[in-house]
């Protein structure tokens, strides 16, 4: 269970890195530095705080984004620096990792073990946009043809 809740921390902080690559691009920033005690956004402006919240109330915490980053660029530095492109590429590398280990599948075992179908809780139905009142009346009208 132990390895379960590890899983899920590991994603919670992958999940920092792309909500803070989603402020940086909302802010226009290009760069950020990220070491353990501060994170620094470069941009129009330049601004360094030990946690950055976004516009949507997320907030990354210096020291956790800096050992996730260790973690994915595999070497260890004073600080590192990293554009938003980057984040994403690397957070999309460590979700593909993270779909093919033996955590996950461990994770899946669990589930089943316990009696939890696969899939479950997943809508598989496909998102549809609702439709306002004036394009209900219009697909019951009859089409007229046009002049």
């Amino acid at each position: 269970m132990l390895a379960h809740l590890e899983m899920f921390n590991h994603m919670l902080h992958l999940r920092g890195l792309l909500q803070l690559a989603a402020h940086m691009e909302e802010r226009g920033d290009r760069v950020t530095l990220i070491s353990p005690e501060a994170i620094t956004l470069v941009g129009a402006d330049m601004t360094t705080d030990p946690s950055v919240t976004t516009s949507k109330g997320a907030t990354v915490e210096a020291g956790t984004a800096y050992s996730v980053l260790r973690t994915l660029k595999g070497h260890d530095a004073p600080e590192y620096a990293v554009t938003r492109e980057e984040l994403k590429a690397l957070n999309a590398r460590a979700v593909a990792d993270l779909e093919a280990s033996d955590a996950m599948r461990a994770f899946g075992e669990t589930l089943a073990r316990i009696g939890v179908p696969s899939g479950a809780g997943v809508d598989t139905a496909p998102e549809r946009p609702t439709r306002g009142r004036r394009a209900a009346e219009a697909e019951g009208a009859p089409e007229q043809p046009a002049a």
